[in-house]
């Protein structure tokens, strides 16, 4: 006789009931796991059945692991990307202060489309002060 875990068959019964189109293989596990009464030849059916679908969820279960590793691995590649672009943004904004060469580079960047319109209100006073402070 094979042996079933009901607890985890029960669950799936009621899993595959709550489908709209559970398919042929989930219509015979809700079958199966109805019957008040299985032969010898249900439980096997049963059984393989039951361990297709432990495998299922094991694989899952796995695709979700990996899939939130490799999530945590492009979102720590696009923070590391961040951080070099706001240390470089601060080096240039600091250097600009002193370096007329660099201030100029800057105002080109703002001017010739380096910095997207929807951005320039946010570095407005920056470009305002980079303006002033090499325009004496």
């Amino acid at each position: 006789m094979a042996n079933i875990d009901t607890d985890y068959l029960n669950s799936l019964v009621t899993r595959f009931k709550a489908y709209k189109r559970p398919n042929d293989t989930q219509r015979l596990i809700i079958a199966l796991g109805e019957l008040q009464e299985r032969s010898d030849d249900d439980n096997k059916k049963l059984s393989i059945l039951i361990r297709a679908e432990k495998k299922a969820d094991e694989l899952a279960k796995a695709r979700a692991a990996t899939s939130r590793i490799m999530n945590a691995e492009k979102t720590a590649a696009r923070k590391l990307e961040t951080r070099k672009k706001v240390i470089w943004g601060a080096a240039l904004k600091t250097a600009a202060k002193n370096d007329a060469q660099i201030a100029q580079m800057m105002r080109k960047l703002y001017n010739e489309g380096y910095v997207s319109d929807k951005d320039k209100d946010a570095v407005r006073d920056d470009y305002e002060a980079i303006q002033a402070s090499h325009t004496n």
